[in-house]
């Protein structure tokens, strides 16, 4: 068996525990990248939007918003995975409770971008709830949308950076 240094600690480990760390950590990964793909499928609504017949239009609308609805809370989801499983190594690696709280508050910029994407994803969630709230005035709803639209592809761009800084950061913990 080989020990790892953690602070002062040194817990010893093999198999199932080396197994189980990796596990718990590639939880997030594996979560976050079914968001992505859910994320820049929604995304594509755009360009689905032009192929759809104006009596399906209502229900594509409504299964967009639907889609943006369970997106925001997939990404509440992942996000609570990610703390906790880093909160779960620490424990794991015979760290004391205060010492894996401590996992709450991000050390590294992925950590930092994922808040910022939290910010980010809240505002274009709920400039998408404007959007479909102003239909009837139709100045007010092509402003919401362009911004909700705009948004998005900058949240696209931020997407990829974080993946990237993810798993960089990923190949620095395991």
């Amino acid at each position: 068996m080989q020990g790892v240094s953690r602070g002062n600690k040194w817990i010893q480990h093999g198999g199932i525990v080396d197994f189980l760390r990796i596990a718990i950590l590639m939880a997030h990964p594996v979560l976050a990248t079914v968001l992505i793909w859910a994320f820049m499928r929604q995304r594509s609504w755009r360009h689905q939007k032009i192929d759809i017949e104006q009596k399906e239009m209502v229900n594509a609308i409504r299964n967009h918003e639907r889609n943006g609805n369970r997106i925001m809370a997939y990404l509440l989801l992942v996000i609570v995975v990610a703390f906790s499983s880093r909160i779960i190594e620490s424990i794991m690696l015979g760290e004391g409770l205060s010492e894996a709280s401590r996992q709450l508050i991000p050390g590294h910029y992925h950590g930092w971008s994922g808040i910022l994407a939290l910010i980010l994803m809240t505002i274009l969630w709920s400039m998408g709830r404007k959007a479909s709230r102003s239909r009837a005035d139709v100045e007010e709803f092509t402003r919401a949308r362009n911004l909700h639209r705009r948004l998005g592809d900058v949240m696209a761009v931020l997407v990829i950076i974080h993946a990237f800084l993810g798993f960089l950061y990923l190949l620095q913990i395991i």
